[in-house]
């Protein structure tokens, strides 16, 4: 039976992510997903694109506080209420994004594991980031966190098992960073899909995710290498981008649990 088979949330952009068991799902994603985010002292933001060691930053969540390690270095405490008045603006792809400065000592810990200048900021719920797209519907609107481009992402064990059956040595999920992860479909069925309902919540299927060298970097080790962007690209084309997984915005609220029904609406 088709069925949801890992959620997991991002809370720092391109750090390493948490599984769960159960989570809300909110307009601009899953709470605490991507709600902080590095910047460079342009403003620009920081991802595993430039800086693949991000993801050897482990991030916990621990009661009213993110616990975030790096090996052989005192680990740090973010609050999830951050006390701020200091804006700052980031750069995402074209978006300016606003955000709150965090703190000059947490600047300083993410400086020097980086070993360059970063700030970090957060996303309360007085930073709004609106999702402006054509092929959304107009009568409502949408936001995002600091995602690359929308909420949720959502892809299909099915679909990686045909990818690793291509492949000399298999890469396992967390190459794609999803939100979502379903089983009990066709590989790659994901691609026809319009409307479907997790457990009791509703997303819109927006479009396919293009995928990047990120894919391409062992969330363990931070070691690189040409796939599997190389093997997708032979047979996951479209329009010049390689696709795996599908981005999705919710039309509904609620909460989704591990092992709830999918239900392809359309």
């Amino acid at each position: 039976m088709p069925k949801l088979d890992q959620i997991s949330i991002y809370p720092i952009k391109s750090c390493s992510g948490i599984d769960l068991h159960a989570c809300e799902v909110l307009d601009r994603g899953f709470p605490l997903d991507r709600r902080w985010l590095l910047i460079d002292k342009a403003g620009k933001f920081i991802s595993q694109r430039t800086t693949a060691l991000l993801g050897q930053i482990k991030i916990s969540q621990n009661n009213d506080h993110l616990l975030v390690k790096y090996p052989d270095k005192s680990s740090l405490k973010l609050h999830l209420n951050v006390n701020s008045n200091v804006r700052q603006q980031a750069m995402i792809w074209k978006d300016k994004v606003d955000g709150l400065w965090v703190d000059q000592e947490t600047d300083n810990w993410f400086s020097d594991v980086l070993e360059q200048q970063v700030h970090l900021i957060h996303m309360n719920e007085d930073v709004h980031r609106p999702l402006i797209k054509n092929h959304l519907p107009q009568d409502r609107s949408f936001e995002v966190s600091f995602a690359d481009g929308y909420p949720y992402l959502l892809t299909s064990q099915a679909s990686l098992d045909d990818l690793n059956s291509r492949l000399t040595s298999p890469v396992p999920m967390d190459r794609f960073r999803s939100n979502l992860v379903v089983s009990g479909f066709e590989a790659f069925a994901e691609d026809q899909w319009k409307k479907i309902r997790i457990g009791e919540v509703e997303f819109l299927v927006v479009k396919p995710c293009a995928r990047c060298q990120v894919t391409t970097i062992d969330q363990k080790t931070g070691a690189a290498s040409k796939e599997p962007l190389k093997t997708l690209a032979t047979y996951r084309k479209q329009d010049g981008k390689v696709m795996f997984g599908m981005n999705l915005v919710a039309l509904s609220t609620g909460s989704v649990h591990l092992n709830d029904p999918i239900l392809i609406i359309e």
